[in-house]
């Protein structure tokens, strides 16, 4: 089967900044950030500080994945020149997106470089509070002038927008908001990452499953990054509801590596949506490759 990884990461050194204040890149895959928690953030075998293309071309070789879209986050810390020079070097297996702070004070400046000069035509806004713009702007709303200068900029130029909104009951989880800028923005290609998070451990997968159904419209996508087999299998059970809502071409599987990575390989995680048994190979074409192409380019 092809397959098209919608929702992966590489980065020089990791640099994140967050809730946590800035990440430091302290060997063997960890970090310490500023408030002194340390996270191990990659597997040693994939990095020391950094997870570089060449270390993810090889493992998507060993699972023959065709290609991979990079997507940034600001937990790894953003680096948009990387990805843009990544993507040069290696056209035909990596799709990168920009992605910037909008509450930056030259934030127009850095769209147009991203845009114009790094030519990306993808973008990616970090909302979630644990790992993104929610967790150190207080203010944050994806309804604001701010961001909507943006979307509108993105929505006039073809530019597709993918966002992490985090989870229910975190503060970066607006639905409602989505919707109502959305209903300004039709013809914005709109991507919600990880589909919501859905858990095994809270009773709240039905209020995510609303909130789909909310912005279930042609030009909406979600993507299944980080959602792994399960022992009961609840992920794959919930993914098949959201297609039976949004359908098969509005969803693309993703891994989130590296991060992943520290549990699950290519190959497990591939080979557990396709042998679930929630999908048909139909299905599978779409949720693997062909949304992902159609919405990120092939």
């Amino acid at each position: 089967m092809n397959v098209i990884d919608a929702h992966a990461h590489i980065y020089e050194q990791l640099s994140g900044f967050g809730p946590r204040g800035e990440a430091y890149a302290i060997g063997g895959g960890m970090v310490e950030w500023a408030n002194g928690e340390r996270e191990q953030l990659l597997r040693p075998e994939h990095g020391d500080k950094g997870f570089l293309p060449e270390t993810l071309i090889a493992l998507m070789d060993e699972a023959q994945v065709e290609r991979a879209v990079l997507l940034q986050s600001h937990n790894y810390g953003l680096q948009n020149r990387f990805v843009a020079e990544a993507v040069t070097r290696f056209p035909d297996r990596l799709i990168g997106a920009g992605a910037f702070d909008p509450y930056c004070a030259h934030a127009d400046a850095i769209f147009a470089n991203l845009t114009e000069n790094l030519g990306f035509t993808h973008l990616k806004f970090d909302l979630s509070q644990d790992f993104g713009i929610a967790g150190y702007h207080p203010d944050f709303s994806i309804n604001s002038a701010r961001f909507d200068r943006y979307f509108s900029l993105c929505e006039e130029r073809g530019i597709t927008v993918t966002t992490d909104t985090g989870t229910w009951g975190a503060s970066s989880y607006r639905p409602d908001e989505m919707a109502q800028m959305l209903a300004r923005h039709p013809r914005l290609t709109f991507v919600v990452a990880h589909t919501f998070f859905p858990s095994n451990v809270d009773d709240h997968n039905n209020k995510r499953l609303e909130s789909i159904k909310r912005l279930a419209h042609d030009n909406v996508f979600f993507d299944t990054a980080s959602l792994h087999p399960t022992e009961n299998g609840e992920h794959f059970a919930y993914l098949r509801t959201v297609m039976d809502i949004v359908g098969a071409d509005h969803m693309m599987w993703g891994s989130d590596c590296p991060g992943v990575f520290r549990t699950w390989n290519y190959a497990d995680l591939i080979r557990s949506v396709c042998k679930c048994g929630y999908f048909s190979e139909k299905e599978l074409a779409s949720l693997m490759h062909d949304t992902a192409a159609r919405v990120y380019g092939s």
